[in-house]
């Protein structure tokens, strides 16, 4: 039979490797705001499942001009929540071509709401809560996702 000693061991270790950060590529974001500027933010993209199961959990501050990008593979309807996140965060569901559908403030902490898109999205993008209003930034806004990666 272990001892306490070597049971909490392995398990500090069990979960060290589950939430351990992987180191996610950056690049800069442009979305064209409801003025016709160009706003620029810098983000982590989470290309892999498990990255975009983690997403900005256990952080506790972020960069206000920084978010993540949620990648996946297709288009269809898309949920999220805060379970573990300590930031209160705007997310805005993007189509296939980079038009952001829908914008919603998430409560930090508060798994008990899920955010569900309305629309289909490819991406999805969290910022800081009010970065999109203070940007002037809404729906029907387009992001320019051509920099970070190839299609």
């Amino acid at each position: 039979m272990a001892n306490f000693k070597q049971v909490s061991v392995f398990f500090l270790l069990i979960s060290t490797a589950c939430f351990s950060q992987e180191k996610l590529k950056e690049c800069s974001l442009s979305i064209k705001n409801d003025n016709g500027e160009k706003i620029y933010v810098t983000v982590e993209m989470a290309q892999s499942a498990q990255a975009r199961s983690k997403g900005l959990m256990f952080r506790k501050e972020m960069d206000f001009n920084k978010g993540m990008l949620f990648i996946f593979e297709n288009s269809k309807p898309r949920s999220f929540w805060m379970k573990n996140t300590y930031i209160a965060l705007d997310i805005a569901y993007i189509d296939e071509n980079g038009i952001i559908n829908e914008i919603y403030t998430m409560k930090p902490l508060d798994y008990s709401i899920v955010y569900p898109s309305i629309k289909p999205a490819m991406f999805a993008l969290e910022v800081n809560a009010g970065w999109f209003k203070k940007n002037n930034i809404s729906a029907g806004s387009k992001i320019e996702l051509g920099g970070c990666f190839s299609k």
